[in-house]
């Protein structure tokens, strides 16, 4: 899979969240939307495009100073299948998606991580999106394994 190929996915996957959570940006005024919701319903349409991999949102990662990114797709218990993580955002800026692939590539590309793909979501509230999929060069090859 490539940087396209994931991102055509995302992309999906947006479409997917709009379709089926139509009012994802409607709440009464006492009620604060954030960017934990979004991405928690965003992770169940990414989940179904990458079943393969182990979904989780929001883990607290020790060594990087407990840094937390908003969605991985990886195969839990060890690094060797870390494939996708995720920064979401409901600002619509450009600023924040910037910044986001900079913590990615400072956080999550390097060692004991080494995550293959990373993304940044940034939505609108007009349900527009915008899709930004980094490849990671940094990434150790991985030697196959020996029949």
């Amino acid at each position: 899979m490539d940087e396209k190929e994931i991102e055509n996915q995302l992309k999906n996957a947006a479409e997917q969240l709009f379709l089926n959570q139509p009012t994802i940006y409607h709440f009464t005024p006492e009620t604060g939307k954030t960017e934990w919701n979004l991405a928690h319903h965003l992770a169940i349409e990414i989940h179904k495009l990458f079943p393969t991999f182990d979904c989780d949102l929001e883990l607290t990662k020790h060594p990087a100073n407990n840094r937390r990114p908003d969605i991985v797709l990886h195969e839990r218990c060890c690094h060797k299948r870390n494939f996708l993580v995720i920064e979401v955002k409901a600002t619509g800026d450009l600023c924040d998606t910037i910044r986001d692939a900079r913590k990615i590539d400072r956080h999550w590309f390097t060692s004991p991580y080494y995550y293959q793909f990373g993304a940044v979501m940034n939505f609108k509230q007009n349900k527009a999106f915008h899709v930004e999929v980094l490849q990671n060069i940094k990434r150790p090859l991985q030697k196959p394994s020996k029949s």
